[in-house]
């Protein structure tokens, strides 16, 4: 692996890490939809500005795709902020040191998701790690 790859999943460690410290920082504030709907408000305050200042970027990505591209990523959005939703929920109800290592059990959908429709190939090293990943957490989370 690439020295810039390892740093940028370490950033991403840290912003994950310290997102969920904040999330359940800020539900101690407010209830779970409106913390949602206010994080969503703060988004659009953020990137839209974002997107609009690199709006040839952006056209540029949306018109040089295929049609799946935009549908792709319209699900990503979908799918990510029910999720973020419901973890906010399940968050709001228990300890954040139970719940956020729990919630990070997604990387088995992913696995099986991604041999079964990208065509990842299967191999019995990353089933194990995988499950062994998830039974982790799931022991941290007792």
């Amino acid at each position: 692996m690439e020295l810039s790859t390892v740093i940028y999943l370490l950033l991403a460690i840290l912003g994950w890490g310290l997102g969920a410290f904040f999330d359940k920082a800020c539900l101690k504030h407010m209830d779970p939809s409106g913390a949602f709907y206010v994080r969503s408000l703060f988004m659009i305050g953020i990137f839209g500005p974002l997107v609009a200042w690199k709006y040839s970027q952006t056209r540029a990505a949306l018109l040089g795709s295929d049609k799946l591209g935009p549908l792709f990523v319209l699900g990503s959005v979908i799918v990510s902020m029910g999720g973020v939703f419901f973890y906010l929920k399940a968050l709001s109800g228990g300890e954040a040191s139970r719940i956020v290592p729990l919630s990070s059990a997604y990387p088995f959908v992913t696995f099986v998701l991604a041999v079964m429709f990208l065509g990842e190939s299967f191999t019995l090293n990353r089933l194990l790690g995988t499950l062994l990943l998830t039974g982790g957490i799931y022991f941290i989370s007792k």
